[in-house]
């Protein structure tokens, strides 16, 4: 799934479009998530549709199976939501606004992580004057991850070569080994950047684009969901 999401990174259509314009407005977005209505959530999740399967031209069957997995995922969570222990009536439009906030934010956390190579996404924190310290450890979390998969997919399938059977105690002792062999390569890397004295500086980004139609898109859009929002609000 990280290999894929990568691949998605660098070969959608939004893959040069400005790294700090989309920053800038997957933080708005963000914040109206978190502060809006249902209303204007179920706007932001199919605007945020149009921008992956239209603009940026990523598989829609993928990214069906995106929202069924955060679906299941935000469902799961909210099950203890459901339980009332000492009586109480569970009020069920609460935690359906709480699993539409939850599911808009991974949207669009989503579309920001699915339309950014990620050295554009670090190009544009050093741009936004965002700590070193910070974009180091995001560079190092984003080779781990990577260096995780990896060794998850061949122990896996050496367990399964080699045991042919699944239970508990064989879960328990590849997670072990995974953990210990990523931990193993993740110590490696970092002495031998640290042996070859490597620069974590980020590169410019020269060749991004802005279009005026996402600029006059964008805001617009915005606008639009303000008014919206506002109407709602004044006739409820």
């Amino acid at each position: 799934m990280v290999s894929w999401l990568d691949e998605w990174a660098y070969r959608n259509r939004l893959a040069k479009l400005r790294a700090t314009f989309k920053l800038t407005f997957s933080f708005i977005l963000l914040i109206w998530a978190m502060i809006g209505t249902n209303v204007g959530r179920l706007l932001t999740i199919g605007w945020m549709l149009i921008w992956l399967i239209v603009y940026a031209r990523l598989p829609w069957r993928a990214c069906l199976r995106v929202c069924l997995l955060f679906s299941l995922v935000i469902l799961w969570s909210s099950a203890p939501l459901l339980l009332s222990f000492d009586g109480d009536v569970v009020d069920v439009s609460y935690v359906g606004t709480i699993c539409l906030r939850a599911f808009t934010c991974s949207l669009v956390l989503f579309f920001l992580t699915a339309t950014t190579p990620f050295f554009r996404l670090a190009c544009a924190l050093q741009t936004l004057r965002i700590p070193r310290v910070l974009i180091e450890f995001l560079l190092l979390t984003y080779r781990f991850i990577f260096m995780l998969e990896k060794a998850a997919r061949e122990l896996f399938v050496t367990v399964r070569v080699r045991q042919g059977e699944r239970n508990w105690r064989i879960a328990s002792l590849a997670v072990a080994q995974l953990l210990r062999h990523t931990l193993h390569q993740y110590e490696a890397m970092v002495i031998a950047q640290r042996a070859r004295h490597v620069s974590f500086t980020v590169p410019r980004c020269m060749d991004e684009q802005l279009p005026k139609r996402y600029v006059i898109e964008a805001p617009l859009g915005i606008v639009v969901l303000l008014i919206v929002e506002g109407l709602y609000v004044a006739v409820s």
